[in-house]
Order: structure tokens, then C-alpha cells, then sequence
């Protein structure tokens, strides 16, 4: 099979910023996000985004592309870091369920308002972490986390009329949370949204 590029491109505007501003976690059914054109409409599945707000300037994400022309092999491993301040309870029992997970679906929203989703076909996992004090009183007291995909093709953002799945408040903190239900109809996707008490 010959592959080939197929378009030009241009210099763009300077008009974009680094930086992610939010991450939602997934839990439920998750069977499978439809990918076209290079983005994703439709997210097959029955389950609840999560949210966590985090810190400005804290979180980022880095994918690499990962080649070997000897062995005929493509893959893009993409690495998710977010920043959770100050220790607590609850944050502590939301990361053991996270740590035990091998099928981890996330979305984030950079600085641009882009929504991402990070292990669409193979899932991500908790790759590592450190939960620390701080030696100083001007030091993160609170959690660093890695969670890790290696995917066969790099990720794609949500198109925007899909934003409203990830369209939630701080879920973490026992506010809101997302349920998406799709139906069996090819390019059927009905969304509702449940709020659950503080």
C-alpha cells in the first residue's frame, strides 16, 4: 500500500497558547470512538466523564511517534501529566481506582479549548506518580500523575458537536458528572445529563 500526503501546509497565525487546563476520566462501557476525517463524533458507550479541574500551568501532554522501519512498526505513545493539589481523602480513593485501571479513557481541554481523547482504541494506564508533602511552605503539597497510551494512531480531538459530553462541573469534588448513551443507530448519539448530590 503506497502512502502519500495529500495536502499542503501553511504558516498559521500566531495566535495559540500551551498548556491544559482540564482532564475528564472515564468509567463505564466504553466500546468504541468513531474517528473521521481526523476527529471524533461519536463515542459508543454507556459510562460517565469525570472531571478534574487542575492547577494553571500544571498539567501537559507530550506524544511520541515511535518508528521502526526494520520491523515494519508504527505506534504513538502519548503521556498525560497532571498536577493535584493538596493532600485529602478523597482525592487518595479516587487515585487507588485509577492506579488499578488497564483501560483508562481521557479526554483533556487544552489552553485553545480543544478537547483531546487519549487512549481511544487500546486504553492508558496509570504509568506513574509521586504523592508528596513538600519540604518548604511554598512546595506542592499534592500529587503528580503519568498516565501513559500507546495508540496505532496519534490522538484526536472531539469534533465540536461532541463538546457537550465533556461539558461538566468538578465531578471530583462531588458536583456533576456526564452520561453518554449511544444508540445502536449508526451516527445516533443521544446525551443526558445527571447531577449528583455534593
Amino acid at each position: 500500500m503506497a502512502c502519500s500526503i495529500t495536502s499542503t501546509l501553511s504558516l498559521d497565525c500566531i495566535n495559540s497558547v500551551g498548556g491544559i487546563k482540564t482532564a475528564y476520566f472515564y468509567a463505564g462501557t466504553w466500546t468504541s470512538a468513531t474517528e473521521v476525517a481526523g476527529q471524533v463524533p461519536a463515542i459508543i458507550g454507556t459510562g460517565t466523564f469525570y472531571e478534574f479541574a487542575l492547577p494553571k500551568d500544571t498539567a501537559f501532554f507530550t506524544e511520541t511517534i515511535n518508528v521502526s522501519n526494520t520491523n515494519g512498526t508504527l505506534f504513538y505513545q502519548g503521556d498525560l501529566t497532571i498536577v493535584l493539589q493538596k493532600l485529602s481523602t478523597t482525592v487518595r480513593n479516587q487515585l487507588l481506582l485509577l492506579a488499578q485501571s488497564r483501560d483508562l479513557r481521557i479526554v483533556f481541554t487544552d489552553n485553545n479549548d480543544n478537547k483531546w481523547l487519549v487512549g481511544s482504541e487500546r486504553g492508558a494506564v496509570m504509568s506513574s506518580g509521586t504523592i508528596a508533602t513538600g519540604t518548604a511552605v511554598g512546595d506542592l503539597n499534592g500529587y503528580t500523575l503519568v498516565f501513559q497510551a500507546q495508540e496505532p494512531s496519534s490522538i484526536a480531538p472531539l469534533s465540536d458537536d461532541l463538546g457537550v459530553v465533556v461539558e461538566a462541573g468538578n465531578a471530583l469534588g462531588g458536583k456533576i458528572a456526564v452520561e453518554t448513551v449511544t444508540s445502536d443507530t449508526p451516527g445516533v448519539t443521544t446525551t443526558t445529563t445527571t447531577t449528583t448530590a455534593p
